[in-house]
């Protein structure tokens, strides 16, 4: 610091997007905080973004504000404040005194609305999504903790090499896309099964050509 002028270097800049990009992903400054305590006052850009990776693996949505034409428009029906909060928690709403609506998850809003807009009851909706994001964090945590555990563990063991941080992180930057791919590919599995189980319970032998019908197959 000279007189009021303070002057910043690699690291103090790196930690300053760190904050910054933390707090566009949810993460209060406390939490930030409570992070930054771990990590070394000298780490970079590159290190820093493994840890961010680390605790906020998946790339945040841009938190986005929604007029109340625009959620009616996405629902297909009116929603007031009190219709909403059934999603709230999962979306983490919050609305202003002209009914605007701020979220921080607009993808899983978009698509409860498109379930509700299709005719899907929207208390089942609720429940559906709560099962999602459940099921998602457990995913998000194996993989993370898979990482943290094993091949990050061996580096910080080795004393963080210079030479092995372009590795670690070029590691780090494939396993989001791969634990999606395979959840996806898991999800896509899961629900042709359960919809052949359930049509062959109602139709019996006709479940077949129900099932390749609603599959697009014919």
């Amino acid at each position: 610091m000279k007189g009021r002028v303070g002057y910043y270097n690699g690291s103090h800049l790196a930690r300053l997007n760190f904050i910054k990009e933390m707090q566009s992903a949810g993460f209060s400054l406390a939490s930030i905080e409570q992070i930054l305590s771990g990590v070394p006052h000298d780490a970079g850009e590159t290190m820093l973004a493994v840890v961010r990776g680390l605790v906020a693996p998946w790339d945040a949505e841009p938190t986005t504000t929604f007029t109340p034409e625009h959620i009616a428009g996405m629902f297909g029906v009116p929603v007031d404040a009190e219709a909403l909060s059934l999603f709230g928690d999962l979306f983490g709403a919050e609305f202003d005194a002209e009914g605007n609506v701020t979220v921080t998850a607009p993808g899983l809003l978009t698509a409860a609305a498109e379930a509700v807009r299709v005719g899907l009851p929207p208390e089942g909706v609720a429940e559906a999504t709560q099962l999602q994001v459940r099921s998602a964090k457990e995913v998000a945590k194996c993989f993370v903790d898979l990482f943290r555990d094993s091949l990050w563990k061996q580096f910080i063991e080795a004393g963080l090499p210079e030479e092995e941080w372009h590795r670690i992180s070029g590691i780090h930057a494939r396993i989001s896309p791969l634990a999606v791919q395979g959840f996806l590919s898991a999800f896509r599995r899961a629900m042709t099964q359960e919809v052949s189980s359930a049509l062959s319970e109602e139709l019996g032998s006709q479940a077949q050509p129900a099932l390749a019908r609603l599959l697009g197959s014919e």
